[in-house]
């Protein structure tokens, strides 16, 4: 579920960069001096956005104290965030916590073949045997052309007798995707008040659940409803999963999910005279449900676990015996 702010210092370093870019002749940065700005603005987006504010003083001390035993001497810039994203996740047990470095600038290289998305971050929908209709969502992402794209997905999916969501390669990214989808799966509404929410500054839970109450549309009320995830599955589409498990409206399959539960922001940075950018992601709610349950480092667990290297075969295979 991620949720884009930029702090107050990042304005300022922007302006650094207008103004040093204008000098001549300017000394490109070595990865020390990298790896010290790095370090700076991480302390102060730990110390303003992170949830937990005495967690977050004992993370900047961790770094300050890492500092002074000069484990980053020598390392590279990549190497030192992986270095420092690897702390904050062991001392914190939170996966959403992450410190990229990367280049301005960079080499081409010939990667394996993406699947093309639609604006919803479908790659592929269609009616399978038994009148099964798939949903293949690799992407949480939320607009009105996405909402659109939903729309025509599942109305071109209505007259289906079940269900498939294959989340199991869906990193995350807007909840209200998910939020909008739910309204055609449940007849009740008591699901969005499932889950509530506390951020940063906040001193009381509010409901997590974006609202959508359309009069019209598909209805899928009725019908059973599969989910597919894995290991792979991430932040926002955990909490799809996990609100249908929750609600005893789906049966999940497949292997657990990542455990990536407290949305937070992010920030792009670098020196002026740096061949290097950096991006980090830093939590700053929380979510659980109105009993206090939470995927955070627990993932949604499948209720059907698949071992096959065909999952969605397994899984047609799994609800025809169901069906028996």
């Amino acid at each position: 579920m991620l949720r884009k702010s930029i702090p107050i210092l990042f304005a300022f370093l922007h302006g650094a960069v207008l103004l040093s870019c204008s000098q001549n002749n300017v000394k490109k940065a070595s990865a020390k001096e990298d790896i010290t700005l790095m370090i700076s603005v991480l302390k102060t987006n730990l110390t303003q956005q992170y949830f937990d504010k005495n967690k977050a003083a004992d993370l900047v001390q961790k770094l300050t104290d890492m500092e002074h035993q000069k484990m980053f001497d020598g390392l590279s810039d990549s190497v030192a965030a992986q270095q420092i994203t690897d702390m904050l996740r062991k001392e914190t047990h939170d996966k959403h916590f992450n410190v990229i470095a990367y280049p301005k600038n960079p080499v081409p290289q010939k990667n394996k073949a993406q699947p093309v998305l639609s604006p919803a971050g479908i790659s592929k929908y269609l009616i399978l045997k038994n009148n099964i209709g798939y949903i293949k969502w690799d992407l949480c992402i939320a607009n009105e052309d996405a909402f659109k794209d939903l729309r025509k997905v599942l109305d071109s999916l209505s007259t289906c007798e079940k269900l498939i969501f294959d989340i199991s390669e869906n990193p995350g990214g807007d909840g209200a995707s998910s939020a909008f989808i739910n309204q055609f799966l449940y007849r009740e509404k008591d699901y969005q008040t499932l889950l509530k929410k506390k951020c940063t500054g906040e001193k009381d839970w509010k409901q997590s659940e974006v609202i959508f109450n359309y009069n019209n549309g598909p209805t899928f009320f009725d019908k059973p409803i599969f989910i597919i995830a894995s290991d792979k599955t991430f932040s926002a589409a955990e909490y799809f999963a996990f609100t249908a498990k929750e609600m005893k409206r789906a049966t999940i399959l497949g292997k657990t999910t990542a455990g990536a539960g407290n949305p937070g922001s992010s920030v792009s940075f670098a020196l002026p005279n740096s061949d290097t950018f950096f991006w980090m992601f830093i939590p700053n709610c929380q979510i659980v449900t109105r009993d206090g349950h939470s995927i955070e480092g627990i993932g949604v667990k499948p209720d059907v676990l698949l071992k096959s290297k065909d999952w969605l075969q397994e899984t047609v295979e799994y609800i025809a015996k169901q069906d028996k």
